[in-house]
């Protein structure tokens, strides 16, 4: 499994996505010269078995880290699961009755 590390870049209004594989040899220049363009480190490295896959993790946004981080740790995926359902029950509760 290799590494990626995406970076990013708004101008015109448009974001610019790019992408690096940390086994390349010379990553650091390449990181170097993107940041460098002005573009900004995007979250942490993705492992993947390939590009499509490490631009499929990327695009699912925060889901593969909460499924990487669930994988690891089943009972802290499920506690925090239940801890976030609370808070949105809670607030749910709090504006119903300021109504």
């Amino acid at each position: 499994m290799a590494k990626y590390q995406f970076f990013e870049l708004t101008q015109d209004g448009k974001k610019l996505v790019r992408y690096l594989c940390t086994d390349l040899i010379n990553f650091t220049q390449e990181k170097d010269r993107l940041l460098a363009q002005g573009f900004e480190v995007m979250g942490d490295m993705i492992y993947a078995g390939n590009e499509e896959e490490a631009i499929a993790h990327f695009n699912s946004g925060m889901v593969y880290p909460l499924e990487e981080y669930n994988k690891s740790n089943i009972v802290g995926g499920l506690f925090y699961c239940v801890k976030s359902l609370a808070e949105s029950a809670s607030g749910l509760l709090h504006r119903r009755s300021d109504n």
